[in-house]
């Protein structure tokens, strides 16, 4: 079985080579998951990194010291440490796996993925032969809400997966949905946090506390588009250590190198220092989005919280269909510009025309091409 929206994804990304082979002009893609150039010359002038590890044995998840596994958890805001286990994987995507397997080990029936959500998260279960259902925030006047208490339990779900920020949009749940959740958990519906691309200090754990009910996935340096060197963690009660540490053997195996190091950069005072840098980059960007957009009325961006990637939404009542992979193939040749539509990050049932913004791109880069690819459809 092969996966669509990746052959579709495929498509707009070969097109953009073709164009830049061809024509000697590189294409300017706004939702690309890797940062620009002048991003990466900005970080490295800032990013002190540990390379002394061993890079022959094998090293996994209990193989660190458990003060080491409790500064992660500190660090990430959890309370209750000494109640909780922190098993490290090498990616975000392994930790998605191991709790899939989870759920499907432990008996749990239906899993409610509410989007937008990574793409790998329904694909696992599909994998695992997990039984699952997608449904969506819902948006009115400029917010998002979750589901009620009573959808979920009607709808005979035991788990619900969510993502937080809200998916490719930056955007953090506020108060009234944070008290769904608690509410959620309280009624006994295990809640996993998808929160591999917040930044530090916006993480849930930080208000609802780790329990049977409340397990959460982080991955510090993927915030920051630092994407070669990570580490992920999953977050939940020290009753599961045995069984997350036999498992990931077996779904995710040793750690690497980079993974090392990135755990070690993540405990020292210099990843704070990166953090304050690449936030400093994505508020300058956030700056030039704001500029851009005010020459758009009919188009809208949340400006409120910062993040790594921001959602741009297109609400105009002019026929447009940004989605047609034509018609992105169609403005790469007249303006070099390109974009990923939302209807791939799950907001297909949310945004009728939505893209999302990388905010590690060149400012300059994304003034040009948002205004090129706003102006080609308004």
């Amino acid at each position: 079985m092969y996966i669509n929206e990746i052959f579709q994804i495929d498509d707009i990304l070969e097109e953009e080579k073709r164009i830049a082979r061809e024509k000697e002009i590189k294409v300017i893609n706004v939702s690309h998951w890797n940062t620009a150039p002048t991003y990466q010359e900005y970080m490295l002038k800032n990013i002190i990194l540990n390379h002394e590890n061993n890079i022959f044995d094998y090293v996994y998840s209990y193989d660190f010291k458990k003060m080491t596994r409790e500064q992660i958890l500190c660090k990430v805001g959890v309370e209750n440490k000494k109640n909780c286990m922190c098993l490290l994987t090498p990616s975000s995507t392994i930790s998605i796996l191991n709790i899939i397997n989870y759920l499907k080990l432990n008996g749990y029936h239906k899993l409610c993925i509410l989007e937008p959500a990574y793409f790998s998260v329904e694909q696992a279960c599909i994998a695992f032969g997990l039984n699952y259902q997608k449904k969506s925030l819902e948006y009115r006047e400029w917010h998002y809400s979750l589901p009620s208490v009573n959808e979920i339990i009607e709808g005979n779900f035991d788990a619900i997966w969510i993502t937080s920020p809200i998916y490719s949009s930056g955007i953090k749940y506020n108060d009234s949905q944070i008290n769904t959740i608690k509410k959620l958990i309280n009624r006994n519906v295990l809640v996993i946090a998808d929160e591999t691309l917040s930044l530090s200090g916006q993480e849930l754990c930080r208000r609802i506390p780790i329990s049977r009910n409340f397990f959460s996935i982080y991955s510090p340096h993927k915030a920051l588009f630092i994407n070669s060197i990570k580490f992920s963690a999953i977050v939940c009660p020290l009753e599961n250590d045995d069984f997350f540490e036999q498992w990931i053997d077996v779904l995710g195996g040793g750690l690497l190198s980079s993974n090392v190091t990135a755990i070690l950069h993540f405990l020292s005072d210099n990843f704070d220092y990166c953090t304050q840098k690449s936030t400093k980059w994505f508020k300058n960007t956030l700056n030039v989005v704001q500029e851009v957009l005010k020459q758009f009325p009919k188009v809208y961006c949340d400006t409120n919280d910062i993040g790594a990637y921001k959602l741009i939404i297109i609400n105009s009542n002019k026929k447009t269909n940004i989605n047609d992979i034509a018609c992105i193939v169609d403005i790469m040749h007249k303006k070099y510009v390109s974009y990923i539509p939302g209807i791939y990050h799950g907001y297909n049932n949310i945004h009728t025309n939505c893209f999302r913004i990388n905010m590690s791109t060149n400012p300059n880069d994304i003034q040009i091409a948002l205004y090129n690819i706003l102006s080609n459809y308004l």
